[in-house]
């Protein structure tokens, strides 16, 4: 009977061994979900400055069919539909694409973000305006006082 009793115990002790207390896992859980918060909003960012190329790449995109399309006509185009754009998204759909003016001088065009992308306040709309034939601006936000240099850096 003592072996019995003997026997049971080292393996009751063997598992106790090898397991985690409830206030280890908490531990461990609780750390996680503080590297996690910590983590989570900078990666977000990231993200988000990421995907501002699909904006660049179409506005720039909208920029070279308009010189096309303005070598043949006598003014700039008014509608994305005019140059061959099949839908008023961006390439990978993170943005809407829309022409706001259209003349024989310029036309300005502006990116304004959608679906996940739409919490990038701080660089929404971007736009790339087309100013006297010329002179080529590159801005965003909705005031002036955002740094355009930043949302439009790769």
């Amino acid at each position: 009977m003592g072996k019995h009793t003997g026997l049971r115990y080292r393996c009751a002790q063997r598992i106790c061994q090898s397991g985690w207390t409830l206030s280890e896992m908490m531990i461990a859980l609780a750390l996680m979900a503080i590297l996690a918060a910590v983590a989570l909003p900078s990666y977000n960012s990231q993200q988000r400055q990421a995907r501002r190329a699909d904006a660049r790449q179409a506005l720039q995109q909208v920029q070279l069919e308009q010189a096309r399309w303005r070598g043949q006509h006598e003014q700039h185009a008014e509608q994305l539909s005019s140059l061959g754009w099949p839908r008023d998204r961006s390439a990978l759909g993170h943005y809407q694409i829309a022409i706001e003016e259209a003349n024989s001088q310029g036309y300005t065009v502006t990116a304004t973000p959608v679906g996940s992308q739409a919490q990038d306040t701080s660089c929404s709309p971007m736009r790339l305006q087309l100013v006297d034939s010329a002179l080529l601006v590159l801005s965003s936000g909705a005031d002036s006082q955002t740094d355009s240099a930043k949302c439009w850096q790769p």
